[in-house]
């Protein structure tokens, strides 16, 4: 076990060394695959700021519960129940026909309204705010309120929340797009560059064989060779992402303040940076197993 451990420390700190050696094409080989992997993590970065942002809004959409004129103190207590246990709500406000008449003195300027009045013409309510902000179960939500007892109409912006829902949305399914294009660059990337690593020791290669060294014990530093070249390159598209965040933070906030609003970018947790270093690493790995493989047998000695 011991031979074993040391066999794969010494491969992995020679193919350490050789990166080192080779300064100038190893920054150059590293920088176009931190670029590769910078691209979808900055679009992740946008993305989870966004669903930050849209977590934060006053102007969720809000489903508008507007009671019958009939509607009588127990019928209210009946809603008002009804909301306070629903799931899918996450808060709700109850607004009296007698506050809302005088809500819209004050607001319009028309003080003494009610004096021409023998009635108070508006309705009492509930403004509900939902958990969700997904469409289809802001519309079933509406569609279920809308039949509790005395309520004569459930409305909301659903275009407002289904455009919302769909930038978000969209966000995301682009973010695994270029990762999923960029993830297959960086296979394609390593395996090139294993090649020509292979192909320029095709001598020392043959004469291992001859002697008998095995496909595996081959295969080994060309392994860890693109293994350091992925978490290198995944560290290199983190230091990217955190400058990204610094230089846009300041101009993200300036323009913010204009709307009385706060968005920042937030840069990788610890535990997503090592999910990038690890994913990173195994596709890196995977163009070099490829690439050897294919190679190795090709390789035959004379």
């Amino acid at each position: 076990m011991k031979h074993f451990l040391y066999l794969h420390w010494q491969s992995a700190s020679s193919a350490f060394s050789r990166i080192v050696r080779q300064p100038f094409g190893s920054l150059l080989n590293l920088l176009m695959l931190s670029v590769a992997l910078a691209l979808p993590l900055t679009l992740y970065l946008g993305v989870n700021s966004l669903q930050a942002w849209v977590g934060r809004l006053s102007a969720t959409p809000q489903i508008t519960l507007f009671m019958e004129m009939s509607a009588e103190d127990a019928d209210l207590a009946a809603v008002n129940s009804t909301l306070r246990k629903h799931p899918r709500i996450k808060r709700y406000e109850f607004i009296s026909k007698q506050q809302a008449l005088k809500d819209m003195e004050n607001r319009n300027g028309l003080s003494g309204l009610t004096e021409g009045l023998e009635s108070n013409p508006l309705p009492d309510a509930f403004v509900v705010t939902p958990s969700t902000l997904e469409p289809a179960e802001l519309e079933m939500l509406q569609k279920e309120l809308s039949g509790l007892p005395m309520v004569e109409t459930a409305q909301f912006d659903a275009h407002w929340a289904k455009r919302l829902y769909g930038m978000v949305e969209l966000g995301k399914k682009l973010t695994v797009f270029l990762a999923s294009v960029l993830g297959i660059a960086l296979i394609i990337i390593t395996h090139n560059t294993i090649r020509m690593q292979i192909l320029a020791r095709k001598d020392e290669i043959e004469v291992a064989k001859l002697i008998g060294a095995t496909d595996s014990f081959i295969r080994r530093p060309f392994l860890y060779h693109a293994f350091w070249q992925g978490v290198l390159a995944a560290l290199i598209a983190w230091g990217l992402t955190l400058w990204l965040v610094a230089i846009a933070n300041p101009a993200l906030a300036e323009f913010a303040q204009l709307y009385n609003e706060r968005v920042d970018l937030q840069p990788l947790s610890a535990g997503e940076l090592a999910i990038v270093v690890a994913a990173a690493a195994a596709l890196a790995m995977l163009g070099a197993r490829l690439a050897t493989g294919h190679h190795l047998r090709q390789l035959e000695p004379r």
